[in-house]
């Protein structure tokens, strides 16, 4: 207890971040941390200029980790009575309650001044294998916000799809007051079977699940969401998010490891995550803070190698607590074993040790493979050999997708164009999930004004396109195409109506699939096109033949259908095909 009072938290976190920066070879440190680390010593350096809307203050960086450090084990064995933080928690909570905004909010009795200085991050991810302490680390957090942070009637809200997991994180928390009188005297804190009280400021904590997240009387002040990624759709967050009033310091806590893909908000957070990371949105993202723990993926265009999952070495960029836990380490090494010999325990062995992420159950695309086939497209090069074109206009109020595929060699070679309304960029950036903003920024999506795309910005690019490319078809989606499609026939623009079925699809899903597997596409790691991919689910008929499904799809797909429908007609022409007997009442223009 006396020793944590005097550790220099902010040294810590210092020295954590510039050991991840230096470590090049990426040996202990994954990418995502170490572009962690440098935007933490960069936002460090931003912080000192008075133009920057945050600042540094060591001492709220310093107080957290102090009482963080003061709190009981509740679980296990320990060779101490109270917490000792690990570097990547110490990296973590600095960070979080280091940097305040410096728009100060006025609380009697708070400082010298009644000015306190909220948080500069009200969102934060932590995602990390299992086993590295994730749920205690959330349960003192979200007890310091409690306790330290002047919020009246603050309700502190421990969320997840079932009651029993949104327990685990809020249980540890009541253990630890229970555990320590001298916690509950110092803060007025009564704990009940499902709540712990905070009398002076009428505040409260408790778990909440998604069956119960709809009743009234919710105003969410700090909410630490549990293994987001097992969240099967937006719901819950959605309400909670909607449920927040006018909070002046709020939290939004997610803690997870990696799982299956589905429907829920993860995939549009990890992608958002990793945009963020990797400098796509430069300071528009200022209020989300973001640690991602895991074994790098291949990425030719960082110069980045597959990790091997079985190279022990490597297990500490999932699991930063390896360094001090021999039991997990031996655990880890026990499951590797079995996950080698059993297909079956491979993919939970990926996900819950090595934070991989992985498609879905009924997901389509192996997105490792298809991260490797993110080879140049020269456009230039491509002028000089037919083309053939995919047109999905499936929604008028978010992607509208429209992509060129090129068969040269064998390879396949694609280019797209996609367009969203301002609205949806609006909508999407204030849910802080899918990067729509960074994209459009970044050039990969064209932002259109209004709430609704509009087509003929559409149009000019489709035509721009054809003046450019040796285009031989176009293939449609007739759902909210008619009038475009008209005008582009009326331009002498060659359109085949895609006949949204498992027969059509099926050839050009099979085609797509024999390409990225073998490494013989190219689609010059085009982000957004990604994105729908790793969303895209299979639907399957009594045959099993395939076709996308984008009801049980996790997000959009609209840019890989319009990848499909080129694929499949230039597939058709390829092979022979009668045109208009193939997509049973194709209209070519």
């Amino acid at each position: 207890m006396a020793e944590s009072a005097h550790r220099d938290y902010v040294a810590i976190a210092i020295d954590y971040a510039k050991a991840a920066v230096a470590d090049k070879a990426r040996k202990k440190h994954g990418r995502w941390i170490r572009a962690a680390a440098q935007r933490f010593l960069d936002d460090l350096k931003r912080s000192k200029r008075k133009s920057t809307p945050f600042f540094f203050d060591e001492w709220h960086a310093n107080d957290a980790c102090d009482f963080i450090e003061k709190l009981p084990h509740v679980e296990g064995k320990w060779e101490t009575p109270t917490i000792i933080l690990h570097p990547s928690h110490i990296f973590f909570v600095v960070q979080l309650f280091g940097f305040r905004r410096r728009d100060a909010v006025f609380v009697e009795g708070w400082g010298d001044a009644d000015k306190f200085y909220p948080r500069r991050f009200t969102s934060a991810l932590f995602a990390v294998a299992r086993k590295n302490a994730k749920s205690t680390l959330a349960s003192a957090i979200l007890l310091y916000c409690l306790c330290c942070e002047p919020e009246d009637g603050a309700q502190v809200i421990s969320a997840a799809t079932t009651f029993d997991q949104a327990s685990i994180i809020f249980r540890v928390s009541k253990r630890m007051v229970e555990k320590t009188p001298d916690l509950a005297e110092a803060f007025g804190l009564q704990t009940w079977a499902k709540s712990i009280s905070r009398v002076e400021t009428g505040s409260s904590y408790k778990a909440l699940h998604a069956k119960a997240s709809t009743q009234d009387g919710l105003n969410p002040s700090h909410v630490g969401l549990d293994e987001i990624h097992a969240h099967k759709t937006p719901d819950l967050l959605n309400v909670l998010q909607s449920a927040a009033g006018a909070r002046a310091n709020p939290l939004w806590l997610f803690t997870t490891t990696e799982g299956y893909t589905n429907a829920g908000p993860w995939a549009e957070i990890r992608a958002f995550v990793f945009s963020l990371l990797r400098g796509l949105l430069g300071n528009q993202a200022d209020h989300f803070l973001a640690l991602y723990y895991a074994l790098d993926n291949e990425d030719k265009s960082a110069r980045i190698k597959q990790d091997d999952e079985f190279d022990e070495s490597k297990w500490i960029k999932a699991n930063p607590l390896l360094d001090v836990n021999p039991h997990l380490k031996a655990a880890i090494r026990k499951e590797a074993v079995e996950a080698k010999q059993m297909p079956s325990k491979l993919a939970e062995f990926r996900i819950k040790r090595l934070n991989r992420p992985a498609s879905t159950a009924n997901g389509w695309i192996d997105l490792t493979k298809w991260a490797k086939c993110g080879g140049s497209v020269d456009l230039e090069w491509l002028e000089g050999y037919p083309c053939w074109g995919g047109l999905d206009l499936a929604s008028t109020i978010d992607i509208a997708a429209f992509r060129l595929v090129w068969l040269v060699e064998g390879v396949w070679y694609t280019h797209g164009w996609r367009w969203v309304p301002a609205d949806a960029v609006a909508q999407r950036t204030e849910r802080a999930t899918v990067p729509y903003a960074g994209w459009v920024e970044a050039g990969h999506l064209i932002q259109t004004e209004g709430d609704v795309t509009d087509y003929s910005v559409i149009e000019r690019d489709v035509l721009a396109a054809v003046e450019r490319f040796q285009v031989e078809a176009i293939a449609y989606d007739n759902w909210n195409a008619a009038d475009l499609v008209n005008r582009l026939v009326a331009a002498q623009v060659p359109m085949v109506q895609f006949v949204q079925g498992t027969k059509s699809y099926h050839p050009a899903m099979q085609a797509l699939e024999r390409a990225y597997v073998s490494g013989k596409l190219a689609h010059g790691g085009d982000p957004v096109l990604a994105w729908c991919a790793s969303n895209l689910v299979a639907r399957r008929d009594v045959n099993l033949s395939m076709a996308p499904d984008r009801k049980r799809s996790a997000d959009k797909i609209d840019d890989m259908a319009a990848l499909l429908m080129a694929i499949g007609l230039a597939t058709a022409v390829d092979e022979g095909e009668d045109l208009s007997d193939f997509f049973n009442d194709a209209v070519i223009g």
